[in-house]
């Protein structure tokens, strides 16, 4: 593929992130505010709905993350992208977070919210959740920031 092919995808995939941020955003905003000390059976029904939508949304957030966002970035710079954990250590060494291990945790978190079923263990994934979302945003920052230096999807050499 060519470089300008390269890009063009990145540069989609940044945008379907960008669009999920903004998604996510919404959600925490609704869900921030939900009380979950008092236990699933304290949640009403819409309540439920607005976590779940927020469960949802994060697990999409952190699959563009990794499968599109970093891998195409990788692609573009012409990386190897045949193992997850090579990009995830990109990730790290562009600054885009302090820890590689940071996306790994993220990633189980949404392994562990598809496979969660008991109601009191999903409150305190819920709670994880919540704890994410502003470093998923920040993440999303520093990626932007990454891209406007290096001059990608249409952005001059700014810092």
């Amino acid at each position: 593929m060519k470089e300008k092919e390269l890009e063009k995808i990145f540069c989609e995939n940044l945008e379907h992130f960008k669009k999920s941020i903004n998604w996510l955003k919404i959600s925490y905003d609704k869900c921030s505010k939900i009380k979950l000390d008092e236990g699933f059976d304290g949640l009403a029904e819409n309540e439920i709905e607005s976590l779940d939508a927020l469960s949802n949304r994060f697990a999409r957030t952190v699959d563009i993350l990794l499968n599109k966002v970093l891998k195409s970035l990788d692609m573009l710079e012409l990386e190897d992208v045949s193992r997850n954990l090579d990009i995830v250590i990109r990730a790290e060494k562009r600054n885009f977070i302090d820890d590689y291990n940071y996306i790994i945790e993220l990633k189980d978190l949404r392994n562990e919210l598809s496979h969660e079923y008991i109601e009191d263990y999903i409150i305190d994934k819920y709670k994880e959740i919540l704890k994410n979302i502003t470093p998923i945003v920040s993440i999303y920052k520093k990626i932007v920031n990454y891209t406007k230096k290096f001059g990608y999807c249409n952005t001059k050499n700014e810092k």
